[in-house]
C-alpha cells in the first residue's frame, strides 16, 4: 500500500507539472486580465489498486477544498480548439455587386445588405441561390417604400423585423416580417444637419429597447434614435465618425459602441456623452501588424470582436477585454482567397462567413 501512494504522489506532482507548464503557456498569449473568483477544487491525494481473483479495485483518496484562484477565460482569450476555423473554405453565394453587410438570423439564414444592387436578399442553408426580399429584382435605384439607394447595413430587431440603412436616401427603413414594403423610421430623406434628418449614414445597430443607433457620418455623429421618435439625439460627436463603415453596440456596456474607421484603419470604442475614442484596436499579432481598412465587425456569443481587414485580406479577431488581434482567416494558407473582403458574419455554430472578392461572393469558413 505504501508503495501505491509513493506512486500515486509522484503521478500526482508530475500531473500538476504539467499543468503549470501549460498554464505558463496559456499566460504567454492570453491579453485579457484575469478574473478572480472561487472555486471548487477537488483534489485527488493519493490513489491504488489491487486485485482480487479477476476484479480490479481502484481506491482514490480525495479532498475537496474550496480555495480562492484567478483565472481566464481561454476559450475567449486565444484561439484554441473552440475557436479555429478551416482555413479551406467554400463559396456558398456569387451573385452580388458590393455586399456591404452580412446578417445571420434564424435557422441561419443569411441575409446580404447588397448596396451597388439595391436591394436585401436572403439565402437559406444549402439553398443555390439567394433571393430578393427587399428593393429592387433589377438592381433599380429609387426612394419609395420599396426601394432603396445604396442600402448599406442591414440589421433586426427582437421581434425580427429588420432594418436597412439606406444610404443616399438618408434614412432608415423596417420591414415587418415576411413584407418588402418598408416604413421610415429615421430621418426623413432629406439630408441636413437637423436631429429630424440625417446625412448619409453607413451603419446601424438596434438594442432590446428598440433604439436605433446610427452612424451619421456626414454629419460626423451617431445618433440615438428612440422607438417612434421623429428625430434623434447625438451620443457621440467627432469628425472620426465620418469614414465609419461599421457600428456595433458593445455586448458588455450599454453606454458604448464600435465604429470601424477605414480612413484612420481602426477601430474606435465610444462612450456615450465622450466626444473622444475611450480605447482604440489596431494593432494585429502578425507580420502585417496593423489594420489595413476595417471594414464589417460581428461580435461572438463570448464576447470576442471580429474584424474585416480589408487591404490586408484576413478577418482578424479580438478577444474580448485585448488589444492585440489575432489573423483567424486570411493569408497565404487560406482559400478561396479574401482579396478585399467587406463583412462578416457568425452562425450559431460559429462557423464564418466573409464577403470576398469585393463583396462580389459570400464564402463559408467552418468552425474546427
Amino acid at each position: 500500500l505504501r508503495r501505491r501512494v509513493q506512486q500515486a504522489q509522484r503521478v500526482q506532482q508530475h500531473l500538476q507539472l504539467q499543468l503549470h507548464q501549460q498554464a505558463q503557456q496559456h499566460q504567454q498569449h492570453q491579453q485579457l486580465q484575469a478574473q478572480a473568483h472561487q472555486q471548487h477544487v477537488t483534489r485527488i491525494n493519493a490513489f491504488f489498486s489491487f486485485r482480487i481473483h479477476d476484479e480490479m479495485y481502484i481506491f482514490l483518496f480525495i479532498k475537496a477544498t474550496t480555495t480562492t484562484t484567478t483565472v481566464t477565460d481561454i476559450l475567449s482569450c486565444i484561439p484554441s480548439n473552440d475557436l479555429q476555423w478551416n482555413q479551406t473554405g467554400a463559396v456558398v453565394v456569387n451573385q452580388f455587386k458590393n455586399a456591404a453587410a452580412l446578417y445571420i438570423g434564424t435557422n441561419d439564414t443569411l441575409y446580404v445588405s447588397d448596396a451597388g444592387n439595391n436591394h436585401v436578399q436572403q439565402w437559406s442553408q444549402c439553398a443555390t441561390s439567394a433571393e430578393t426580399i427587399a428593393g429592387s429584382n433589377t438592381s433599380n435605384s429609387g426612394s419609395t417604400s420599396t426601394l432603396f439607394d445604396s442600402p448599406d447595413d442591414i440589421t433586426f430587431d427582437k421581434y425580427g423585423y429588420m432594418y436597412v440603412a439606406d444610404h443616399n436616401n438618408h434614412r432608415v427603413q423596417r420591414f415587418p416580417p415576411n413584407s418588402n414594403i418598408g416604413t421610415t423610421v429615421a430621418g426623413t430623406g432629406t439630408k441636413s444637419s437637423a436631429l429630424t434628418d440625417l446625412d448619409h449614414l453607413s451603419a446601424i445597430d438596434v438594442d432590446d429597447n428598440l433604439n436605433i443607433y446610427i452612424a451619421d457620418i456626414h454629419n460626423d455623429r451617431i445618433v440615438k434614435w428612440a422607438s417612434n421618435a421623429t428625430s434623434g439625439t447625438v451620443v457621440v460627436s467627432n469628425s472620426l465618425i465620418d469614414k465609419s463603415y461599421d457600428i456595433l453596440l458593445s455586448p458588455s456596456s450599454s453606454n458604448q459602441v464600435y465604429t470601424s474607421n477605414s480612413d484612420k484603419d481602426k477601430v474606435y470604442i465610444w462612450t456615450f456623452g465622450n466626444n473622444s475614442p475611450t480605447s482604440t484596436l489596431s494593432q494585429v499579432s502578425a507580420t502585417k501588424n496593423a489594420l489595413a481598412k476595417p471594414k464589417g465587425m460581428v461580435f461572438d456569443p463570448y464576447g470576442n470582436l471580429y474584424v474585416v481587414d480589408s487591404d490586408n485580406d484576413r478577418v482578424v479577431m479580438y478577444c474580448a477585454n485585448s488589444a492585440v488581434g489575432i489573423v483567424v482567416v486570411g493569408g497565404s494558407s487560406t482559400t478561396p482567397d479574401l482579396d478585399k473582403p467587406t463583412a462578416v458574419a457568425l452562425d450559431s455554430n460559429l462557423n464564418l462567413y466573409v464577403a470576398i472578392s469585393g463583396g462580389t461572393k459570400v464564402a463559408e469558413f467552418a468552425r474546427l
